[in-house]
């Protein structure tokens, strides 16, 4: 039962002409294909769809180690392109200014 006028009476309306119409395209596509190729299809999306749900897992497991803070280790290091490899910095000219932005001092 539904409340007239709060769209539910419209809503279960519309889900039963799509359950009729899910009904009607199952049956035809197991009338004009054969089991065996309904069952190869259906294990090529499911692997599909496992290999998208793996994907999704790596990524945020990826986004979380960008994200997540390493432990801050006292001590000076150079800091070098990661394309070239070439000198860049030392970690001790690295300064904060208002804590939000980072700079390198450079004497030269």
């Amino acid at each position: 039962m539904a409340e007239q006028g709060r769209g539910a009476a419209d809503k279960e309306m519309f889900n039963k002409i799509r359950e009729n119409m899910m009904q009607r395209a199952i049956s035809t596509i197991q009338h004009e294909r054969n089991p065996t190729e309904i069952r190869q299809q259906i294990r090529r999306f499911q692997e599909m769809a496992k290999v998208e749900r793996e994907m999704a897992a790596k990524g945020k497991e990826l986004s979380e180690m960008r994200t997540s803070r390493r432990p801050v280790v006292d001590g000076v290091y150079t800091l070098r392109c990661k394309k070239c490899d070439n000198f860049a910095a030392l970690s001790s000219d690295i300064r904060t200014i208002e804590n939000s932005h980072r700079v390198i001092l450079d004497n030269r």
